[in-house]
Formats: structure tokens, C-alpha cells, sequence
């Protein structure tokens, strides 16, 4: 009875350690392969992959597993539970054992919109290059953009919307901004998202229109000019990549560096930008 039992033992043990392996095959961006052939080093027991890259083999776990797939590298790996395996191009270079994949320079474009206190809305476009560091060139603009006409009057508008030496005043009134902007991004990690800050010229102003179409600046305090403001504008915020499509979102002050024509104050203004990014890595067939 003891020789049975050994016997036993010994001839289910190899189906004992007989299991079902599963796991998902993908490329180098991490989108799953569909049809791609796994089986063990004799071809006896092998399937393909479905929808999701998905699949399923009845081996033993360490069995030597084949993977191929026309126009990509195949590889042989290990067999373990729930495994993923990433199939390179065949014109790809190969992936260093032990090095960090590489992050290709990605090209953004954004479409901005912006605003602040008083409402004072404005657009403007961004466009740079990033990796794990970058740089970016933005401009925004106003909608309905009137400059000050004071200097050919020699005199300004007080806060009650009366004048010295000036026209009748409308009642019409614009609020605008522009501003000019370069600055540099920093890679978080792995994450597509970035930190960005920047800094550069920003004018803005609340104009008052007369009666002979002349626009003229809107002051409310003669001893600190508030407008126009000549100014630096400093910015910063994050952007990020999902999927293809850049997001940002910002803060952007505007702080006046005193004189004739410009504020000793700060104007803040919110920016939300929404547009593309692209890689730039060039793929080569062998």
C-alpha cells in the first residue's frame, strides 16, 4: 500500500505544479497587441493574444515562453502569473537591462484663455518644447484693445469720469491686458506632468472713450497710477499630458515697477490653456 501511495505521489506531481498562466502583451507605448503568439520552447502548447492583449496557457510556472509578433522583436521569458510583456519594433532600439526607458522631446500648443479682477478677459497662444526640462513662448492679448491717447490731451480722467483739458467723456469704457512671456518646465518624474514658471512684459489698462474717438487712461488715485501699467508679469503653474492632449493652469501676476506709466501695484490674473503635445521620436523600420 506505502509503494502505492509513492508511486502516486510522484506520477501527479508534475500535474500538481501544472497551472494556468495568464498575462497581457503590449508595445512600447503600453497599448495592448492583438493576435500575438505565446506558447513554451516546443510549440506544444501555445495561444494569441485577444482584444486586450490578453491571454491565457496551461504550463507549469517557470516554463520558457516564446513571443512573437510580425514586425516586433520576439522575446523568451519566464513563465509567472498575471505577466505582462512588452514587444519591441524591430527597428527599435533595444532596451539596456537596468536603463531607464528614454522620454522623447514632445512639441506642445496651447490656446489660452485668461482673466481678473475687475473681469478683464483675454486670449493668447503657447508653444515649447519639453523632455524632462523645456521651454515655452506665450502671448496674450485683449479683446477690444484701446490704448491711452492721454499724452495728446495733457491730461487724465479721474475716478468720477470727469476731465482736465479733455473731450466729453462717452460713458463708454474697455478693460484690457497684454502681456509677452517666456519661461522653462520641469518634468515630475515619469508623470507626463510638468511645473512651469516664466516671467516677462505685461501692459494693462482701462480706458475711457470720447466724444471725438479718443481713448484715454482711467486713473483712481493721481499719486499711484493705476492705468496704464507697464509691468513685469511673472506666471507659473502646471501642464499636463493626457493622452495626447496638454492641459494647463496658472497664476500670473502683474507687478508694476513704479514711474509715469506704470503702477506700483500688482494685477492677478488666472490662465487655463488647452491644446496638443507630440513627440518627436522618429520610429525606423529595419
Amino acid at each position: 500500500m506505502k509503494k502505492l501511495y509513492f508511486l502516486l505521489f510522484f506520477g501527479l506531481a508534475p500535474l500538481l505544479l501544472w497551472g494556468q498562466i495568464s498575462g497581457v502583451v503590449v508595445n512600447s507605448n503600453g497599448s495592448p497587441l492583438i493576435g500575438v503568439v505565446v506558447q513554451n520552447a516546443d510549440g506544444t502548447v501555445s495561444t494569441t493574444t485577444d482584444f486586450d492583449g490578453y491571454f491565457e496557457l496551461s504550463v507549469p510556472e517557470g516554463t520558457q515562453l516564446e513571443v512573437a509578433f510580425l514586425g516586433y522583436r520576439s522575446v523568451n521569458v519566464p513563465a509567472t502569473k498575471n505577466m505582462r510583456i512588452e514587444l519591441r519594433e524591430k527597428g527599435a532600439k533595444p532596451k539596456m537591462p537596468g536603463k531607464k526607458e528614454e522620454i522623447p522631446w514632445s512639441v506642445f500648443i496651447l490656446a489660452n484663455g485668461m482673466s481678473g479682477i475687475p473681469f478683464t478677459p483675454a486670449v493668447g497662444l503657447t508653444i515649447g518644447m519639453v523632455r524632462k526640462g523645456g521651454w515655452y513662448v506665450n502671448f496674450m492679448t485683449g479683446f477690444g484693445f484701446h490704448f491711452d491717447d492721454t499724452d495728446s490731451y495733457y491730461g487724465k480722467v479721474n475716478y468720477t469720469g470727469q476731465y482736465t483739458t479733455l473731450p466729453f467723456y462717452t460713458g463708454n469704457k474697455s478693460n484690457q491686458t497684454m502681456a509677452v512671456t517666456l519661461g522653462g518646465l520641469v518634468r515630475f518624474g515619469n508623470a507626463p506632468v510638468y511645473m512651469y514658471l516664466g516671467a516677462g512684459w505685461a501692459y494693462k489698462s482701462t480706458t475711457l472713450e470720447t466724444n471725438n474717438g479718443k481713448w484715454v487712461a482711467y486713473t483712481t488715485d493721481p499719486a499711484n497710477n493705476m492705468s496704464p501699467m507697464h509691468s513685469v508679469a511673472l506666471e507659473t503653474g502646471l501642464l499636463a499630458n493626457i493622452k495626447g492632449f496638454a492641459l494647463s493652469i496658472g497664476y500670473e501676476p502683474m507687478i508694476g515697477i513704479g514711474g509715469r506709466y506704470s503702477s506700483k501695484n500688482a494685477a492677478h490674473e488666472i490662465k487655463i490653456g488647452l491644446g496638443g503635445m507630440f513627440d518627436c521620436k522618429r520610429r525606423t523600420q529595419k
